[in-house]
């Protein structure tokens, strides 16, 4: 499926997230309202079963030596458990895809394949075991029984094939430009999920507006903390040299900081949705405020200054870029990887 990711070339779960929030942002413009739901396989790996993964490939027009081949994969297996010098005797394996196997992530996708075909299939996004469904609508009671309809419809899909989901993982989140009235709570089985304040799926935090002030704020005060370690191994007599703490800050900081950025930052301007050809002046500079802080402290760390110090000399000392301009170098990479993607990809 084309949001089906995870274990396939030129596919991140980064990638699948912009996709989700490009279908969010697309009903903002249209004035509509979404639902977001974010399941997780109980189990993955081991819910598959032999007998139905041969099925499921040659339903999927495979070859059909790849198909037995698949079954002698799964074929013959046991297992034994060592707890320090106690070992038991080996047992069977009836179901199962063997964990370290690097073809195992593959045979998965495949047999959970179905699942991303249900319903709407433009609804749904899958990374490995987390599987996310989107509901659109007029109103949020409109998307609330349809997002319900399609948890009803997958767990009966997974009771006929051996899969489960994991109802205490289950997440919910409403969508809306102008504050709801109401939260209606989705229903998956006989329990009620009530939508959350912010929803993290696939390392990304989502909120209601998709503001992206939470994703923000969790990952720079990831990056401070790591600065505020790097700033206890320096000062001006001992520690490492600034060589060093500027290399630990660009391989251990400035990833974190960045982190999910290509979702989320659209550059100093946004093409207007009803008119492409006109573009509007990005409101994220909160945003990048609250990653500037967390890079003071970074290069602090590298250099013994002042407090007082300009952060312009800090810049020019540590030779690490505004945060203004990283953002954008990302953007720009991103935006060069795009043109090299398949059609087929969800972007």
């Amino acid at each position: 499926h084309p949001q089906q990711a995870g274990a396939l070339p030129k596919r991140s779960a980064t990638d699948l997230v912009t996709a989700l929030i490009h279908d969010i942002e697309e009903a903002f413009a249209r004035k509509k309202v979404a639902t977001l739901v974010t399941m997780d396989v109980q189990g993955a790996f081991d819910t598959v079963m032999c007998n139905r993964l041969v099925l499921r490939l040659r339903e999927q027009g495979w070859p059909d030596y790849l198909a037995r081949w698949a079954g002698s994969f799964m074929g013959g297996r046991s297992a034994r458990v060592r707890y320090q010098d106690t070992v038991t005797a080996s047992s069977p394996l009836q179901c199962g895809l063997p964990q370290g196997s690097p073809v195992s992530p593959i045979l998965f996708l495949l047999y959970t394949e179905p699942i991303y075909r249900l319903g709407n299939p433009q609804g749904r996004f899958g990374y490995a075991d987390d599987t996310a469904i989107l509901s659109i609508g007029d109103t949020v009671d409109e998307t609330t029984a349809m997002t319900s309809g399609a948890i009803d419809e997958m767990v009966r899909w997974g009771a006929t094939n051996g899969v489960s989901f994991d109802s205490k993982k289950t997440e919910v989140m409403h969508f809306s430009r102008s504050k709801l009235r109401t939260a209606p709570a989705v229903r998956h089985g006989d329990i009620e999920k009530h939508p959350e304040s912010a929803l993290r799926w696939l390392g990304i935090w989502l909120d209601s507006r998709l503001s992206f002030r939470i994703h923000v704020e969790k990952w720079a005060a990831k990056a401070q903390a790591v600065a505020y370690h790097l700033r206890g191994l320096t000062n001006t007599k001992h520690g490492p040299l600034p060589a060093a703490v500027r290399s630990a800050v660009r391989a251990c900081i400035e990833p974190v900081l960045l982190h999910g950025s290509e979702a989320w930052y659209p550059g100093t301007s946004r093409p207007r949705w009803n008119q492409p050809s006109k573009d509007l002046p990005s409101s994220n500079q909160h945003l990048i405020q609250r990653m500037t802080k967390a890079m003071n402290q970074a290069m602090r760390a590298i250099l013994p200054v002042w407090k007082t110090t300009p952060i312009a000399a800090l810049h020019r000392e540590s030779g690490i870029p505004p945060v203004a301009q990283l953002l954008e170098s990302r953007r720009l990479r991103f935006s060069a990887r795009l043109k090299s993607l398949d059609e087929a990809h969800p972007l």
